[in-house]
């Protein structure tokens, strides 16, 4: 709401510079919807303030008496142009009612602190809250007739409490005309409370299941909602999850990873334990597993497990000389994976859904920290500590393909199209398959990149930010200080952890 302000703010007063030496009908209507959306931004900031339903009625009637104005000022211009007759006609589509009603509000107090009051409230029993500022007092209900709150009165009485009942309007908010789905879509469809602290998150496809991880090692398991459905727990932190594409099944933990069916949260087949924590955890379609890399003692350890968690055979676990490892998978069931030994990065493939047999694609130079493949399997990228580098995975010769895009960056991802995404902590690039830049865009402080329906970007602690095919930045309204961010397998959602306690899910366009 105090977003919103500024904006009209900002609005008015250049509709006021604009017509500050012009004088006839068209200055007067400009002048009207200024000055009417001037209150508007006053009603906003005071509703912000203090979340009064009543203010909020201010602002509705506002909204919509600004709306007869332009509807005035464009039957007095008669614009001919398409784009903002469609802009007017879309946005004065939507209509807001607000209903006033009176009401009957009980409550007790006020007492010497807010310990005090809440030991009031648990003696009355079930209150609608607790004031945690002076006026420390109880509100007991709400209450639509007299009758209703006099009754209670009586019965607060028995209990030895004196309760004030005083009439009040109630507000109620009803929306007609079409969803305004285009325009709310950065704001969470879902928030709620997760359990303990937790630092991981992942989303099923539509947000069926919500899952979170926390440093004692419980897995918390919701519906989208924000519904509790079960709580298994490892012996350590939980530093990964991960879905399958259906939603079914979930991969979790750190040095011991578990295969869990949802939603009862039972750890089912062969727990995997790798020597050291995993660096990284992925489902590969097609081929219906999930697989984890680790490295320890100059080994890399691939380990496989099917969803139900029972081990895969030959050639897993996959163990090669050296540090590093980085996964990365296509829709085809092909997993990729490169580790690096005497400064030089190999990468091979696997095909469990065809011959099972690990091919050799090309090597390069540097140690790998980072590997992407397009869900196609036409495109792929990889970062060592010599550079990013596009390549071509299916060509008769990858490393021909074989082009350095620029200098290691904080994070690189790759969508389902091929766009090649870089991210710095100063600005996000994206590059085309042929290696062109097509767009790139400023950031205070790139963190982490994720890539759904389109790219996600951490800048700073708290705000997340979305760019659109051609670079056109929105501002997903996040609450709080973000802890992860995880995409749904089918790139519709996104799932926000924040204060390590509040999971945000919100649906891209």
């Amino acid at each position: 709401m105090r977003d919103s302000a500024v904006n009209i703010q900002r609005f008015t007063g250049k509709a006021l510079e604009a017509t500050l030496d012009t004088a006839g009908p068209i200055h007067e209507r400009l002048v009207t919807l200024a000055d009417a959306l001037v209150e508007v931004s006053r009603a906003a900031d005071q509703y912000a303030d203090g979340g009064d339903p009543a203010i909020f009625a201010e602002v509705v009637d506002g909204v919509a008496r600004g709306w007869d104005d332009v509807l005035a000022l464009a039957r007095l211009i008669r614009p001919e142009d398409p784009e903002l007759l469609a802009t007017i006609a879309h946005g004065s589509s939507f209509a807001v009612q607000a209903k006033a009603a009176p009401a009957y509000g009980l409550t007790v107090g006020p007492f010497a602190s807010s310990a005090e009051a809440q030991a009031a409230a648990d003696r009355i029993g079930t209150v609608e809250r607790v004031s945690s500022e002076a006026p420390f007092v109880v509100r007991v209900g709400t209450y639509a007739d007299r009758a209703a709150g006099e009754a209670a009165v009586t019965a607060l009485s028995v209990k030895g409490f004196s309760g004030l009942l005083a009439e009040e309007q109630r507000f109620t908010f009803s929306r007609s005309g079409p969803a305004p789905d285009d325009e709310l879509w950065s704001e969470p469809e879902s928030v709620f409370d997760t359990w303990g602290s937790a630092r991981r998150v992942a989303v099923a496809p539509d947000a069926k299941w919500v899952v979170t991880g926390s440093d004692d090692g419980t897995v918390a398991v919701f519906t989208g909602d924000g519904v509790l459905r079960s709580l298994p727990r490892f012996h350590a932190g939980v530093a990964h999850l991960t879905f399958s594409d259906d939603g079914a099944w979930v991969m979790g933990g750190g040095i011991t990873l578990v295969n869990f069916i949802l939603p009862e949260g039972v750890g089912i087949g062969v727990p995997v334990r790798l020597p050291s924590p995993a660096t990284q955890i992925l489902y590969v379609p097609a081929a219906n597993y999930f697989a984890a890399v680790a490295a320890a003692d100059g080994e890399v350890v691939i380990a496989g497990r099917a969803p139900d968690g029972v081990p895969l055979g030959g050639p897993f676990p996959i163990r090669k000389p050296g540090n590093g490892g980085a996964l990365a998978a296509n829709g085809a069931g092909e997993m990729y994976f490169a580790w690096s030994e005497s400064g030089a990065t190999e990468i091979d493939v696997l095909n469990m859904a065809g011959d099972r047999q690990v091919q050799g694609v090309m090597r390069l130079p540097g140690t790998v920290s980072r590997l992407v493949v397009s869900r196609d399997g036409a495109h792929g990228a990889v970062m060592t500590d010599q550079g990013v580098y596009r390549f071509g995975p299916h060509a008769p010769d990858p490393s021909s393909t074989l082009k350095r895009i620029g200098d290691p960056v904080r994070e690189i991802a790759i969508d389902a199209e091929g766009t090649l995404y870089l991210l710095t902590q100063t600005k996000i690039t994206a590059f085309s398959g042929s290696g062109e830049t097509l767009w790139s865009s400023q950031l205070v402080d790139g963190r982490r990149l994720v890539i759904a329906a389109r790219p996600v970007v951490l800048d700073g602690a708290e705000r997340l930010l979305t760019f659109s095919p051609s670079g056109d930045v929105e501002d997903l309204e996040t609450r709080g200080t973000v802890q992860d961010i995880a995409a749904s397998p089918d790139g519709k959602r996104i799932a926000v952890l924040a204060e390590g306690r509040r999971a945000q899910i919100f649906k891209l366009p």
